[in-house]
């Protein structure tokens, strides 16, 4: 328990200064996070060993498509191609083959955009970026109370043992509520409520699926953190599997509203 108070305050005493300055530290914070994120995939066990290279083409993609602003569809299409042409290029299906090619594509991309993501939300408001850290921080920390002090029936026993439908729908609900609240508050009081209720309630939501999906993942390679970076919380993608999903749900909504 120690330990994992100390490296909590260490953490935001650096990552809280940063989100406050925004601009070009914050940019190198989230590429240095991106590609921690991406050195935890890539560890995962697995039974070919990728030639070095790989990795590293992986990471300078990762880094382009956190970083870069203009021009993105380019980086994107590097992305799709890059991975598949070096299958041919090691012309080893032991070690580097399509199938895993296809893995990498799908994570660099996920990871490149929720981290660039969050440059975009930082840079159109502070109190925004709260707002979706808020409905993660607070699903849990409810869903955590509601399901040790009422939790009877399993959400996913096979994937997490641990949670109830009960933790889950006390989280959904007073998350949605807490962080609903900050939004009319600090952000924009105009906004419909309703509205802003039922965004917020599906955000809520799917952070517990991010939770679930990576869970799932370290379930499916029989580790129980994906990394020890944070001493008592585990890795990048330990700590935020769920403002992942909810990064996600934001950029669809956004082309939606």
């Amino acid at each position: 328990m120690k330990k994992r108070v100390i490296s909590a305050i260490v953490a935001l005493a650096i990552f809280i200064p940063l989100v406050i300055i925004g601009g070009i530290w914050l940019k190198i914070a989230a590429c240095a996070l991106a590609v921690l994120g991406m050195k935890e995939f890539l560890d995962l066990p697995h039974k070919n060993k990728r030639p070095k290279y790989v990795d590293v083409i992986i990471y300078a993609l990762t880094i382009l498509l956190v970083f870069m602003n203009e021009k993105r569809e380019v980086y994107y299409i590097l992305t799709l191609l890059i991975p598949m042409l070096t299958v041919i290029y090691c012309n080893d299906n032991k070690k580097y083959n399509a199938d895993e090619a296809f893995k990498l594509i799908g994570m660099t991309i996920l990871i490149g955009t929720v981290f660039h993501g969050f440059l975009v939300i930082r840079e159109k408001s502070l109190m925004l970026f709260i707002y979706f850290f808020l409905i993660t921080m607070l699903t849990d920390t409810y869903a955590h109370l509601g399901g040790s002090l009422i939790g009877k029936h399993k959400f996913a026993p096979k994937i997490s043992p641990n949670k109830t439908w009960e933790g889950a729908i006390i989280g959904g609900v007073f998350g949605t509520l807490c962080a609903a609240t900050f939004y009319y508050v600090a952000i924009d009081s105009n906004v419909s409520v309703l509205l802003l209720l039922i965004v917020t309630l599906l955000l809520s939501c799917l952070g517990q699926l991010g939770d679930l999906f990576f869970s799932a993942v370290k379930r499916n390679h029989d580790i129980k953190d994906f990394s020890n970076i944070m001493p008592g919380h585990g890795g990048v993608l330990d700590r935020l599997d769920s403002i992942i999903f909810v990064i996600i749900g934001y950029i669809l909504l956004s082309g939606i509203f």
